[in-house]
């Protein structure tokens, strides 16, 4: 079998599809980001392109070695791994489509199937332009609506996301304690409800804060610093009970383990697009569980990507917390069944893997074609 050609279709969404074909006939279909396709797109079907045509598709792990060394000039991480991340993602897609077996059983059997997810729900980075401003969603009033759409769906664990990464340091702490708060109280106790930062403290007010949050029953501190600070996560590991998670921002297997050696926080947090793919992120797992290390990955979204990384999660020893799972960033739960054939979707805080072959989403040919952004 071999790869005769990729291709990359944005998609208006939010998703940008990767199909790569073969000359036996078999489709593998990734997912990135659509936020840059201008250049994503001939990078993927130029340059990775030229790259993997020609491979077995089924050599997963030659082909991101291929990859990897002529891309360093743009990479590691970004764009670089996003893109490589999408064609390692269609190209395991296609190896279990061949052998005629669900992604899950396909790497090495799952755990389990059933799997709990969480709510992820918050500002968000397309929502940041009207932080203050009438309509704002980053109110305590606003959060707490969004929180009620997750439970009305069945959710019982949650993450308040803040959007602080493109903002000054140290925007607003006292107000970031009101929004937990609110959405604590509308909760209650008996659901889980954790807080990400989304590396905007300073140290000193990481940890003033963590002491705050966990005395409210925070449930994880998600990335309260700048990701590269990873002395200043260890200091602010070491002044808290409740677990700190850190490392979605992270590219490479060997940045998570410097992570781990340098800043040890309790849980790693790694995205499965921002690694590369299935191929990194796989012993990332693995270096994770060498370090008794529990692993929460990253995924957002209601599509491809989280349905690969569920796959992942579900194979594997050291991951036992309830997965990231929100649709703000596919545009509502609607697209994600547009543009997939049975999309995976959460029933009361949970999701069931699919048995098809692959990672189980089709996408909808007639779909993909009204939505897609670069005619």
């Amino acid at each position: 079998m071999k790869i005769i050609s990729v291709e990359a279709i944005p998609i208006e969404s939010g998703p940008l599809l990767v199909r790569v074909h073969t000359d036996e006939g078999i489709e593998g279909i990734g997912e990135g980001q659509a936020r840059y396709w201008r250049s994503m797109k001939p990078f993927i079907e130029e340059d990775l392109g030229s790259i993997v045509i020609g491979m077995d598709p089924r050599d997963t792990q030659l082909i991101w070695d291929a990859m990897f060394p002529p891309t360093k000039w743009i990479g590691p991480g970004g764009m670089q791994m996003i893109c490589m991340g999408a064609i390692d993602i269609a190209c395991w897609d296609i190896a279990a489509k061949a052998a005629g077996q669900p992604l899950y059983r396909y790497m090495s059997g799952a755990a389990r199937t059933h799997l709990p997810v969480y709510w992820s729900t918050g500002i968000g980075w397309t929502a940041r332009a009207t932080l203050g401003r009438e309509g704002d969603p980053g109110t305590p009033e606003a959060l707490v609506e969004r929180m009620r759409e997750g439970r009305d769906a069945g959710f019982t664990a949650f993450k308040l996301r803040l959007e602080w990464m493109h903002q000054r340091q140290d925007v607003d702490p006292e107000g970031d304690i009101a929004r937990f708060k609110a959405c604590k109280d509308f909760l209650g106790d008996d659901c889980r409800l954790s807080i990400d930062i989304n590396n905007g403290y300073s140290v000193s007010t990481a940890i003033e804060q963590g002491l705050k949050l966990q005395d409210m029953g925070a449930a994880h501190y998600e990335e309260p610093l700048p990701q590269y600070d990873y002395a200043g996560l260890k200091q602010v590991v070491d002044a808290l009970d409740m677990p700190v998670t850190s490392g979605e921002l992270e590219h490479t297997l060997w940045n998570i383990r410097d992570l781990i050696e340098i800043g040890d926080p309790d849980i790693l947090q790694p995205d499965l697009l921002f690694v590369g793919g299935i191929t990194p992120l796989r012993k990332i797992f693995t270096l994770c569980e060498a370090f008794n290390k529990p692993v929460l990955p990253h995924g957002p979204g209601a599509g491809i990507q989280n349905a690969v990384s569920l796959h992942v999660f579900s194979t594997q020893v050291n991951a036992t917390l309830p997965h990231e799972y929100s649709w703000e960033f596919t545009g509502g739960l609607e697209n994600a069944t547009r543009i997939y054939e049975e999309a995976i979707v959460p029933t009361d805080g949970f999701v069931d893997l699919p048995d098809r072959p692959g990672h189980g989403l089709v996408a909808v040919g007639e779909a993909v074609e009204a939505y897609r952004i670069d005619k």
